[in-house]
């Protein structure tokens, strides 16, 4: 981790620099507008130059806000267990406008998805010892009733199940799709 402070430019009416910094930015990974405005801000370059910049950049289709969060959402599906509102605070901390980011999530996340990534993230937490209601539960493997609770510890299984809704709510999931999946 790196504890340096970022260094202004020295020369931040230059549009040539500024562009080249931004698309030095870019090619360390993809990035929002809102990311590239924010690190040009950071870096002392004046809005117009940012601007006329993040134009240039949108032209060349080196930007495109629409296509990053579309891709962005394909990955957080694929790869992590996070229910919609988690999702959409990973799009707030992306700097994605949030007209986009509920338009993506609308078009690219389901109920029907949300529910899998539930399941998903169940299947890899130790047993909790809770059944899951019989319309969530794939196979019968998913309804076994399982003794050990999150601590290893005999617990209720009503306690047990409060934890896991806990556990399901601070992943971002709905309640909806937590109710169909609990009960």
């Amino acid at each position: 981790m790196v504890f340096y402070k970022q260094s202004k430019t020295k020369e931040p009416n230059n549009a040539n620099k500024a562009y080249e910094y931004a698309v030095f930015l870019l090619s360390l990974q993809l990035r929002t507008v809102g990311e590239i405005r924010e690190k040009m801000e950071k870096r002392g370059y004046p809005p117009a130059i940012i601007e006329s910049v993040l134009e240039q950049l949108h032209e060349q289709k080196y930007l495109d806000d629409a296509r990053y969060a579309e891709v962005f959402l394909d990955n957080l599906r694929q790869y992590k267990n996070l229910g919609y509102f988690g999702i959409k605070r990973k799009f707030m901390l992306k700097k994605l406008p949030s007209d986009l980011i509920e338009k993506v999530l609308e078009e690219g996340l389901s109920k029907e998805d949300e529910l899998k990534i539930a399941k998903r993230y169940l299947k890899k937490l130790p047993s909790s010892g809770v059944i899951l209601s019989p319309s969530a539960a794939e196979d019968e493997e998913s309804l076994k009733y399982v003794k050990r609770s999150f601590t290893g510890v005999q617990d209720d299984a009503e306690i047990a199940k409060q934890k896991l809704i806990q556990k399901l709510k601070s992943r971002g999931f709905r309640g909806e799709v937590i109710a169909k999946l609990l009960f």
